[in-house]
């Protein structure tokens, strides 16, 4: 099975999701596939796609939100793993689905770290335990290039995937790149702001379904989903 494009495994992943119908399945298992190291089959799995799964009417939409859902993990899984994602894609795009916009153009550096000072306190201010200067003693440098480039001009640009869908996708790269301190605090944030435990669920589900089928091993067990009702009623007034 490892390594070997199964074409009834990759209809299960869309059973899976079909119960968390605002995450869609694809992204999170494309995304999930970069982030664990396969890129190899990216392009067999967007054929599929193509064919059976996502609408000729909706193909250039979806195309785009799946090629910005990888750019946006960058700042997650690296430059090198999201490159070799979306060339990997590129091979199996059709030349009218392919797009040459530079969709964050006009994106001034002044409105983007606006924006992503915003962003992260908007995930990260109500989490328990979590003390945002720990982050700035540990490297100032390392503090604003996350919170000004990559929340700034990659998380919080929503020119293409609004902040519902990269939320989910940045959850489905921290899981496939076994990080589950992030992993915990994203999910932790995004429940407090809304979102629904079964859509966290489908996106776990299928991340812990690529790894085992294509026999990767995590250093700790699958992360479980915060429990939002505990976690909450920690947190200070």
């Amino acid at each position: 099975m490892a390594g070997q494009f199964d074409v009834d495994f990759y209809h299960s992943l869309a059973a899976t999701g079909k119960s968390a119908a605002r995450v869609k399945w694809y992204r999170t298992a494309i995304v999930a596939l970069g982030a664990l190291n396969y890129p190899e089959e990216i392009p067999k799995l967007y054929q599929l796609l193509l064919t059976s799964y996502i609408p000729e009417a909706d193909q250039q939409l979806e195309t785009g939100k799946i090629r910005e859902s990888l750019t946006k993990v960058c700042g997650i899984m690296g430059a090198a793993k999201t490159g070799s994602a979306l060339r990997a894609l590129a091979t199996a795009t059709p030349s009218e689905l392919m797009d040459s916009t530079y969709h964050r153009e006009g994106d001034t550096s002044k409105e983007a770290i606006r924006r992503g000072r915003e962003l992260f306190s908007q995930i990260y201010e109500r989490i328990p335990g979590y003390d945002l200067s720990k982050t700035l003693e540990a490297s100032p440098d390392y503090y604003h290039i996350v919170t000004e480039l990559f929340y700034g001009h990659i998380f919080s640009f929503n020119g293409v995937l609004d902040g519902f869908e990269t939320g989910h996708i940045i959850v489905a790269a921290l899981l496939g790149i076994d990080c589950h301190e992030q992993a915990h605090n994203h999910m932790l944030g995004m429940l407090i702001h809304g979102a629904d435990r079964e859509g966290l669920e489908s996106i776990r589900s299928i991340v812990v379904s690529l790894a085992n089928h294509y026999d990767v091993r995590f250093k700790n067990p699958p992360i479980t989903i915060p429990d939002l009702s505990i976690s909450v009623s920690n947190i200070c007034p």
